[in-house]
């Protein structure tokens, strides 16, 4: 970010009870009232500080914690500088938890050894773990306000900004590229995965941002739109009240019954793949044909390729193929009941084993996600553990 609109400002806070100061890099201050509160009254933000020289972001809470935000600049969305990226599942960041505000809950030694690391990895800027947007509606449900708190502080100071994009959004773009390239000879730009990119953890959601002030200069109008949003995000997962989360109805219901049908027709296995490849082109839903769509493909096209060609562009997906993968896996064993959960868990772990260095997740899912990975000749460090991870950082 140029920080040209800036020159000369050290700091500009927000006061949560309606002040604005802006202090100087000559050591001058000023502030202003602004007529009203900043934040909401079940907001945990007490103040919001921007630090135009550094590209950060100083949250504190009401309960006297920090949280430094990395800000990106527009020509630079991802400046990972060869850190390694590391996605936790939910009951990791849990663990994380854990071991920051209740170190006695993490009774396994190593895997409190382990945690203490990466903590100190993250905290100096080694490593780089992304929120998701899981993540946030995982935490956001949690009835208890003080374990929500602690889990909603953990992600924040951790992540520092940084975020899983939607998978939404990466499974449709990868959709769009092999469409374009197969039809139209031509390679897209993929957005990164990984990101300081404002609002990317919820990219594929189709919400549209509030406008910044057009008589402001350009960079400041991109800080602004930086700031509201993972200031947005941040604030509200730290918020006092808890927010339901919803599942898609019907689709664990759905594969289930699906899983049922192979059990009592059974075939070989070049048959189920088809079929279970048939299940899995059918739950795309609105996906394939919008982004086929968007690539300017033709119904015949739209057509042709997802009988012909769909399973082997697939394996090149780094997310989808593998999702599709899992999904083959879970079907093919009778012996798997399908959860609602399911699918926010295998959209974001097969995600995040296509984009990030390392994903370390639950044991029954990892294991699906090996396999798949396996078939698909791939090298992604997936860990059921703490300790298996950083034993390899």
């Amino acid at each position: 970010m140029s920080a040209s609109a800036f020159d000369g400002i050290s700091e500009m806070r927000l006061e949560g009870g309606g002040t604005m100061s802006v202090t100087f890099t000559d050591g001058r201050s000023a502030t202003a009232p602004l007529g009203r509160d900043v934040f909401e009254p079940t907001s945990a933000i007490a103040s919001s500080t921007y630090l135009p020289q550094s590209s950060r972001l100083h949250l504190r809470t009401k309960q006297g914690d920090d949280i430094f935000v990395d800000l990106p600049q527009p020509t630079e969305l991802a400046p990972l500088a060869g850190r390694p990226t590391i996605y936790l599942d939910q009951n990791h960041w849990s663990a994380l938890a854990n071991m920051l505000h209740e170190p006695h809950r993490v009774t396994n030694e190593q895997e409190r050894e382990a945690a203490a690391k990466l903590i100190e990895f993250a905290m100096a800027r080694k490593v780089v773990l992304p929120m998701s947007s899981a993540h946030l509606s995982e935490t956001c449900k949690q009835v208890d306000a003080d374990q929500r708190y602690r889990r909603a502080l953990t992600i924040a100071q951790l992540s520092a900004g940084w975020q899983l994009r939607d998978p939404l959004d990466l499974r449709r773009f990868e959709i769009r590229q092999a469409l374009t390239v197969r039809y139209r000879h031509l390679c897209l730009v993929p957005p990164a995965a990984v990101t300081l990119e404002p609002n990317a953890v919820h990219s594929g959601r189709g919400s549209d941002l509030p406008d910044v002030g057009a008589d402001l200069p350009a960079e400041a109008q991109w800080a602004v739109h930086a700031i509201r949003c993972i200031g947005g995000i941040l604030d509200a997962v730290l918020d006092a009240e808890h927010i339901p989360m919803s599942i898609a109805p019907g689709w664990a219901s759905g594969f289930q019954e699906f899983a049922t049908f192979l059990k009592s027709n059974p075939k070989g296995k070049e048959l189920k793949r088809r079929r279970t490849h048939a299940k899995f082109i059918a739950d795309l839903g609105r996906e394939l044909p919008e982004e086929a769509h968007r690539a300017g493909i033709t119904p015949e096209e739209m057509s042709n390729w997802t009988l012909n060609h769909s399973e082997e562009d697939l394996r090149d997906m780094p997310a989808l193929g593998l999702f599709r993968e899992v999904i083959h896996e879970k079907l093919s064993d009778e012996r798997l009941r399908w959860l609602d959960n399911d699918l926010v868990d295998m959209m974001y772990l097969t995600s995040a084993a296509g984009y990030c260095d390392h994903v370390v997740g639950e044991r029954a899912h990892i294991s699906h996600i090996a396999n798949g990975l396996r078939r698909l000749g791939r090298a992604t460090s997936i860990h059921r553990n703490l300790r298996s991870l950083v034993k390899q950082l």
